[in-house]
C-alpha cells in the first residue's frame, strides 16, 4: 500500500475531505504523474456529471488538484500543506504481453491513441514515471477498466473489472485493445516505411 502526499492549501484539512473527495484522490493517486479525463473519472467512479463538476471545483479551489490539456492531476508537490490519502497500487490482470517493432516511436504512438475511443471503450488517462507509460480506456458503463503498459520496448495490456465480469469477456476486451493498438503501430510503420530516406 502506497501513502501519496497531496499538497492542499493550508485552509484545507484532511478532516474536511467527504467521501467523493476522497474517492477522487485516491484515483488520481493511484498511478505516478497520471491524468484522467472528466468522463472518464464519471465513468471511473459512477458519479452525476454535476456531483463531480462540483467535487473537481472544490479540490482545485484547495490546490489538491488541478486541470490540465490532459485532464485532472494531482498538484504538484510543493511547500504547502500536506495531507496523505492511502491508495491501492494498481492491479489489473496481465493479459496480453509482446514487444513493440524497434521502428515504433512510443510517444507518436500515445499521441495517436491518446483520447480515442475504441469499441465499446472510452479514454479514460494517462500515466507515466519516466520508465513505463499506462494509458487506460473504461467501458461505456464504468464497470471494466483496461490498461495498455509500455516500458523497455514491451506491451502489457491487463483488464481490472469492478462488476461481475468472467475471465473470457476480459480476455476479449484486452485482445480488441491489443488489435486497436496493432492497427495504429502498423499505419506507424507504414508511413515511415513509405517515407524516402534523405540523401
Amino acid at each position: 500500500m502506497i501513502t501519496p502526499s497531496i499538497d492542499a492549501s493550508p485552509q484545507f484539512e484532511e478532516v474536511d475531505l467527504d467521501d467523493r473527495e476522497l474517492e477522487v484522490l485516491k484515483l488520481l493517486s493511484s498511478e505516478q504523474n497520471a491524468h484522467f479525463s472528466f468522463q472518464g473519472l464519471r465513468r471511473r467512479l459512477g458519479f452525476h456529471q454535476e456531483t463531480l463538476t462540483r467535487t473537481l471545483k472544490r479540490l482545485e479551489d484547495a490546490q489538491a488538484i488541478e486541470r490540465s490539456p490532459d485532464g485532472y492531476k494531482l498538484r504538484n508537490a510543493g511547500d504547502s500543506f500536506s495531507f496523505t490519502v492511502p491508495t491501492s497500487a494498481p492491479n489489473s490482470k496481465p493479459i496480453v504481453e509482446a514487444y513493440l517493432p524497434t521502428q515504433v516511436d512510443v510517444t507518436i504512438l500515445f499521441q495517436r491513441l491518446r483520447g480515442r475511443w475504441f469499441g465499446n471503450f472510452r479514454w479514460l488517462g494517462y500515466s507515466h514515471d519516466g520508465n513505463m507509460l499506462s494509458m487506460s480506456w473504461i467501458s461505456e458503463d464504468g464497470r471494466m477498466q483496461l490498461q495498455a503498459r509500455i516500458t523497455g520496448g514491451r506491451i502489457t495490456i491487463g483488464a481490472d473489472t469492478y462488476a461481475n465480469y468472467n475471465e473470457t469477456e476480459q480476455m476479449a476486451a484486452a485482445y480488441q485493445l491489443f488489435d486497436h493498438i496493432t492497427k495504429v503501430a502498423e499505419e506507424m510503420v507504414q508511413t515511415l516505411n513509405a517515407t524516402p530516406a534523405a540523401s
